[in-house]
């Protein structure tokens, strides 16, 4: 799973929610250009928004 460079960030959150990942690979093409990580989200999303990110990639898999 990844997400594209000009990709929404609300399909980047789902991608993390649904695959319960903490790190997604950001490409280009097929170029590797960077990685969004969950941090990254916090810093940038409200407090509300990172609650339920976090508890969506914590709950133990199903």
């Amino acid at each position: 799973m990844t997400v594209g460079v000009d990709d929404d960030v609300s399909e980047a959150l789902a991608t993390m929610k649904e695959h319960k990942v903490r790190r997604l690979p950001v490409i280009d093409g097929h170029d590797l250009v960077g990685m969004l990580t969950q941090a990254d989200a916090a810093r940038s999303l409200s407090e509300s928004s990172v609650g339920d990110l976090v508890e969506h990639i914590s709950e133990p898999g199903t």
